[in-house]
């Protein structure tokens, strides 16, 4: 046990150390989802040096759990009594993820000559954590080509959004979700309880090879756990934040070997595919707002695919339902998830 600890620590040091600095520098410039996109954009540029970058997949299982836990911490009891009011904007919502991942899928094939099941993954409208989960845990696949363009969809998008809000309904002070933990016998118990029954049903995913089990089982536990409130306490930023660093540098390790020339075709598709996703999210939330009167801006937040902490923050400064925007975007992630084993099933095999 202790000589597997060491080895693990031996493979992983020098990556997590490099994604720290990353996670901390990019949190100093505000880069968008700093502790998970500076840790892997720090390891990717060293993947240009000739220092070997190795990380031990060992330690993602636990992260996997956290991530998903954080992610149903997102919802809470006031979605029971507003989720019928939300058919329309739901239904509508499972339609654009699947027109969405269809044309975008053809762009990849067509004008990237991407393979089928690297094409598909790439063109899922967000899901940025469980897709890269999905990856970590397949054998020789060309990971850059779905991590570059994924990334770089969340990084236009949290930028952008902002300077959209800031034009149309002016300067808002964004800062956090708010959440506040009291820190007592009670928090430890229940945090204990919720860890532990995510993990048991992880295990009953796997025995049906289920891909991010460990990931779907934190997400779909944890969401019913918090919507019913069972549990109160949440994960602190501290979590958050460390769960992301040793997520980034497990992605930003996978690249190594990228050329530059590389990464400026990926991130420029990468852009191009960002901008038809927020447009047909434009389409999206004007035609619920003609045909069922839902507010555009609010809606836009809630289908534009960007990152779920990074919506919600932004829907509390606006005062706009963060329950409604993080729900949305909490219901099309539970969709990729589920369509990521019937992809990975159907095209990993075949080429």
């Amino acid at each position: 046990m202790i000589d597997e600890i060491k080895n693990i620590v031996k493979q992983s040091y020098l990556a997590l150390l490099i994604g720290a600095i990353g996670g901390l520098f990019a949190s100093i410039i505000n880069m968008p989802l700093p502790w998970l996109l500076g840790p892997l954009l720090s390891n990717l540029l060293l993947s240009f040096t000739k220092i070997k970058i190795t990380f031990s997949k060992k330690l993602l299982s636990p992260i996997f759990l956290i991530i998903g836990i954080i992610m149903g911490g997102t919802l809470n009891v006031s979605l029971l009594y507003k989720i019928h009011l939300w058919i329309f904007s739901s239904l509508s919502m499972i339609v654009y993820v699947f027109i969405s991942t269809i044309i975008i899928t053809f762009y990849f094939l067509k004008v990237c000559k991407f393979e089928k099941m690297n094409a598909i993954l790439a063109a899922l409208p967000g899901a940025f954590v469980p897709i890269s989960a999905a990856l970590l845990e397949l054998k020789n696949n060309n990971n850059k080509r779905v991590l570059v363009p994924q990334a770089t969809r969340v990084i236009f998008i949290v930028c952008m959004l902002p300077v959209i809000f800031i034009y149309q309904m002016g300067n808002a002070e964004i800062q956090g979700l708010g959440n506040q933990n009291i820190y007592n016998l009670k928090y430890f118990i229940e945090i204990v309880l919720v860890c532990f029954a995510c993990y048991i049903f992880a295990l009953f995913l796997k025995k049906f090879n289920i891909p991010s089990s460990t990931l779907l089982s934190g997400m779909i536990i944890s969401g019913i756990l918090y919507t019913l409130e069972f549990i109160n306490a949440r994960f602190p930023d501290i979590f958050i934040n460390i769960s992301f660093i040793f997520l980034g540098t497990a992605l930003g390790s996978r690249l190594n070997g990228l050329k530059i020339k590389e990464l400026l075709f990926y991130i420029f598709h990468g852009v191009i595919i960002t901008i038809i996703l927020m447009t047909l999210a434009a389409f999206a939330s004007y035609f619920l707002e003609i045909a069922f009167g839902f507010d555009f801006l609010p809606t836009f937040l809630s289908f534009v695919p960007g990152g779920i902490h990074e919506m919600v923050i932004i829907s509390v400064a606006y005062n706009i339902d963060p329950i409604f925007v993080s729900y949305h975007h909490f219901l099309r992630i539970i969709l990729i998830v589920l369509l990521i084993p019937f992809i990975i099933k159907k095209f990993n095999h075949n080429e």
